[in-house]
């Protein structure tokens, strides 16, 4: 399992995003291969918000269509949002601002495995999450795995959870700068990172790089298709790529598609 994130800045962010990726162990290798063949030799950093008219460009544009082609077949990708504008959601009952972030962060986690992985009775998962820098009274590699098996383990909406690590285990999001027991996970982390910045794009509407414009509007179509009942579904993505968007108090509804309206010409009047 891997997360990434997206509009951590609380002064100006409405919205924080939290993506996961389940990616299957018996899958690892295969989605491994296509990902790396796409990249056609660049072993640079495939970053959302790095995204310019290039080779990178072209990278994550394969590897969105990669992940709707093929990879979706077996692997999940969820993205909770969380509106922190929301009256319903309290952010005055976290003390600091990471503790907001690891609570959501969890959340995003815990409703993954339930949506995605409903079926199951039990799962066995490692967390793998890009590394950034935290304080040193921030506890997310040890409070992500016991909070989740916590919650996952007093649901019945979720399977049982198994995490072998007691820690989330932080990557290096560069292919240049990380550690080689670690290379492979990267390019899984970078693939969250595009989707989730890719989702971040369809909500906001920010960007004014024409890539980031293209795959914001390539997963907005995919988002709205998800929002219909699962048989009037073209993408068959039911359960595999989900956007949610948490207002807090239990509520979750869907948040509007910027990208959508941005930029349209206005009716003419006649």
């Amino acid at each position: 399992m891997y997360h990434d994130e997206s509009g951590t800045d609380l002064a100006h962010d409405r919205f924080q995003l939290h993506g996961i990726l389940i990616v299957p162990i018996s899958k690892f290798q295969t989605s491994l291969q296509l990902l790396q063949n796409a990249r056609n030799g660049h072993d640079g950093q495939i970053h959302f918000v790095k995204l310019r008219e290039n080779e990178k460009s072209t990278i994550a544009t394969k590897w969105l269509d990669l992940f709707f082609r093929e990879l979706s077949n077996y692997c999940f990708y969820k993205c909770m949002i969380v509106d922190m504008h929301s009256p319903n959601f309290n952010k005055d009952k976290f003390a600091t601002p990471h503790l907001i972030y690891n609570h959501t962060a969890m959340l995003a986690v815990y409703s993954s495995v339930a949506w995605s992985l409903q079926k199951y009775d039990k799962v066995t998962l490692s967390i793998f999450s890009e590394a950034m820098s935290r304080t040193s009274n921030d506890n997310f590699e040890e409070y992500l795995p016991q909070e989740l098996a916590k919650r996952a383990g007093n649901s019945s909406k979720c399977p049982q959870v198994i995490i072998p690590s007691e820690k989330v285990v932080q990557v290096n999001g560069n292919p240049r700068k990380v550690e080689a027991s670690l290379a492979e996970h990267c390019e899984f982390i970078q693939l969250t990172d595009i989707l989730t910045g890719a989702v971040s794009q369809a909500i906001n509407a920010k960007a004014s790089q024409q890539t980031k414009i293209d795959l914001g509007k390539l997963v907005a179509d995919w988002i709205g298709d998800t929002r219909m009942p699962p048989w009037l579904q073209d993408k068959k993505l039911h359960r595999r790529f989900s956007v949610s968007c948490y207002y807090g108090n239990n509520k979750f509804e869907n948040v509007p598609l910027a990208i959508l309206s941005k930029n349209q010409l206005p009716l003419e009047k006649f």
